[in-house]
C-alpha cells in the first residue's frame, strides 16, 4: 500500500492524464475484487464446513475399518455412497472457488498491462508532452504493478485464513461463554472430608432434546451412602447406571430433589465443587492422562510399588511425573487409573465396570482384597458390576431399572 501510494504520488506530479488513467484501471481490479467479497467468503465457509464433514468420514473410515471389512453393505455406503458423493461435491466447489479467485487475478493482471499498454501507445497521443515522460512513467507503472499483482495473488490465500480466523473466534466465543477458567492455585477447604454420611433424597436427572421434550430420566432415588461402605450398583444396558454416577458425583445437576451431607448441609453451588472433591471416579470411558496431574509432594518409589502391586512392572515404569508405557490393553490402562486414583486420596472410590476389562485372576483380587483394603482405609466404595458372583462382597446393592432406582436383595 505505502509503495503503491507513493507512486501514484510521484505519477501526479510527471502527468495527470497518466495518473487518472493509472488509478482507475489500478482500482478497477480491486474493487472488482471487494463487490464480489461477501459472497467469495461465504463461498469458502460452505467449502470448509463440507472439508470438515469430508475429514469426518475419513476418521470413520480409518477408525472403524474392522467393521467395514465385515460388513460389506456397510462398506459400500461409507465409500460408494458417502464418501465418494462428499468428494465429488467438494472437489466442484474448489474448483468453482478458485476458478473465481483466478477470474480476479487474471482480470487484475489483464488491467495492468493494458495499462501498460495505454501509457505506450494512447496517452502520447492525447498529450504530447507526455513524450519526455514515457519512460519514467512506464517504469512508475511497472513498480506499481508488483506489489499490486502481490496483492491480488494472496488475495486466495487471505480469504482462506479469514474464514478459519471467523471459525476459530467463534469457537474461543462458545468456550468463553461454557468455562470459567481460573488460573491461580484452586483454593480448596475439604469441607466434607470427615463426613459421616450422604443423603439422596427423591433425586431426578433427565436428558430433554432440542424441543425440552423429556428423552430418557432416573428417579426418583433416595439412599444413604455411608462412610466405609461398599455400594454395588447393578442393572442392564441403558437402565442409567453411568447417568446416576454422574448425577452422584456432581457431574450431572438434578432436576429435582437434593443432595445432603449429614443430614445438616444441602449441595448448592456454592459448595457443589467442595462435594465434588470427595470423588475419585474411573468411568467406563475413562481417559489416561500423560502424568499424574493434580497430586502434590508425589513420592516415585510409592508410584513404583503401585506399578508392582497391579502386576504392571514389566509393562512400564515411572519417570518425570509419567508412565513410561501407556500403550496397553484397556484392562492395563485402567489398573494405571487405578495408580492415579490410590494418588490422589479421595474419600469415595466410584468404579464404573472397572473389573470388567480384567483377567479373572485380577477380578477376584479386585474383589476379595483390593476394595476392602480401600475400606480399612476409610474409603467409601461405589462399583457399578456384573458381576454376581462377587455380590456377597459389598455392603449394600442397588438396582436401576430403565430409571427407577430400588435396594437389591
Amino acid at each position: 500500500a505505502v509503495l503503491v501510494i507513493f507512486a501514484l504520488i510521484y505519477l501526479l506530479f510527471l502527468n495527470f492524464i497518466a495518473f487518472l488513467i493509472a488509478f482507475v484501471l489500478l482500482m478497477l481490479p480491486i474493487a472488482n475484487y471487494f463487490i464480489g467479497l461477501k459472497r467469495i467468503k461465504y463461498e469458502f465457509k460452505e467449502s470448509a464446513d463440507l472439508e470438515n464433514v469430508y475429514f469426518e468420514t475419513i476418521n470413520e473410515i480409518t477408525g472403524g475399518f474392522k467393521e467395514l471389512k465385515i460388513n460389506q453393505q456397510k462398506k459400500h455406503d461409507i465409500f460408494s455412497v458417502k464418501a465418494q458423493t462428499l468428494t465429488k461435491k467438494l472437489m466442484n466447489m474448489k474448483i468453482v472457488t478458485d476458478n473465481k479467485m483466478n477470474t480476479y487475478f487474471i482480470f487484475a493482471v489483464g488491467c495492468f498491462y493494458f495499462l501498460l499498454g495505454l501509457m505506450v501507445f494512447i496517452v502520447p497521443e492525447l498529450d504530447k508532452s507526455v513524450f519526455a515522460d514515457v519512460a519514467k512513467i512506464t517504469s512508475t507503472i511497472i513498480f506499481i504493478i508488483m506489489p499490486l499483482s502481490d496483492a491480488v495473488g494472496s488475495f486466495d490465500s487471505m480469504n482462506k485464513a479469514s474464514v478459519s480466523v471467523a471459525n476459530l473466534i467463534d469457537l474461543e466465543e462458545k468456550l468463553k461463554s461454557r468455562i470459567v477458567f481460573n488460573k491461580a492455585e484452586p483454593v480448596l477447604y475439604g469441607m466434607f472430608d470427615n463426613f459421616s454420611k450422604i443423603s439422596f433424597k427423591e433425586l431426578e436427572f433427565a436428558y430433554f432434546d432440542g424441543a425440552d421434550k423429556k428423552q430418557f430420566g432416573i428417579g426418583p432415588i433416595n439412599f444413604e451412602v455411608n462412610r466405609r461402605e461398599i455400594i454395588f450398583i447393578i442393572g442392564g444396558n441403558g437402565s442409567g447406571k453411568s447417568t446416576l454416577i454422574k448425577l452422584l458425583t456432581g457431574l450431572y445437576k438434578p432436576v429435582a430433589g437434593e443432595i445432603v451431607v449429614d443430614d445438616e448441609t444441602e449441595i448448592t453451588e456454592e459448595n457443589l465443587q467442595e462435594y465434588r472433591e470427595l470423588f475419585g471416579v474411573i468411568f467406563s470411558d475413562f481417559f489416561l492422562f500423560s502424568e499424574l496431574y493434580g497430586i502434590r509432594d508425589l513420592d516415585p518409589r510409592r508410584v513404583l510399588k503401585l506399578i508392582d502391586k497391579m502386576q504392571l512392572s514389566n509393562k512400564t515404569s515411572f519417570k518425570d511425573n509419567s508412565f513410561t508405557n501407556r500403550s496397553l490393553s484397556t484392562g492395563q490402562k485402567k489398573r494405571l487409573a487405578m495408580i492415579s486414583l490410590m494418588l490422589e486420596q479421595k474419600n469415595i472410590f466410584v468404579f464404573d465396570e472397572w473389573a470388567a476389562d480384567q483377567d479373572p485372576e485380577f477380578r477376584k483380587y479386585f474383589y476379595n482384597e483390593l476394595i476392602h483394603e480401600f475400606k480399612k482405609m476409610g474409603k467409601t466404595i461405589i462399583a457399578i458390576t456384573h458381576d454376581d458372583f462377587y455380590f456377597g462382597k459389598a455392603d449394600k446393592i442397588y438396582k436401576m431399572d430403565y430409571g427407577t432406582f430400588s435396594e437389591y436383595k
